[in-house]
């Protein structure tokens, strides 16, 4: 036969229990992914290409919208690279590997003609195109 006092610690566990599966469920819940239902995905974070792919959802705008829709990072302002140098702020845009223009060139592209959108930082645009590119290169790939 089982006393008061015994029951106290099997209720004590039991609530103890629950309120841990609460927890476990509530977090599992917060972590959940969430894909978006509208036509146009919004990715806020990364700076991985644009691929063919995600560029025929935004097909009938220009790139620099593509890019604010898709990749947002992409168009934060990198700041001034020296004080005493007139360096650009901002990437400069290359298409099939030639030099197209500067970034405000972005909004003349149409994304219907684009297969890729990348982001090349100093490192890699200085490896693939040479020195003197200090706020990186959008390095796009067209279908022709």
């Amino acid at each position: 036969m089982r006393t008061v006092g015994s029951r106290v610690p099997d209720t004590l566990r039991r609530a103890s229990l629950a309120a841990f599966a609460c927890t476990c469920l509530t977090a599992s819940a917060g972590c959940a992914h969430h894909e978006p239902t509208s036509a146009v995905a919004v990715r806020s974070i990364g700076t991985g290409p644009i691929t063919s792919k995600e560029l025929r959802t935004v097909d009938d705008r220009d790139a620099y919208t593509a890019i604010s829709l898709l990749r947002p990072s992409l168009l934060k302002n990198r700041g001034y690279t020296s004080i005493l140098l007139n360096t650009p702020d901002q990437p400069e845009v290359f298409i099939d590997g030639m030099y197209y223009g500067t970034f405000a060139t972005l909004h003349q592209i149409p994304v219907h003609e684009l297969q890729e959108i990348r982001f090349l930082d100093v490192g890699d645009a200085t490896i693939r195109y040479g020195m003197g590119h200090p706020s990186g290169i959008i390095d796009i790939t067209s279908l022709h």
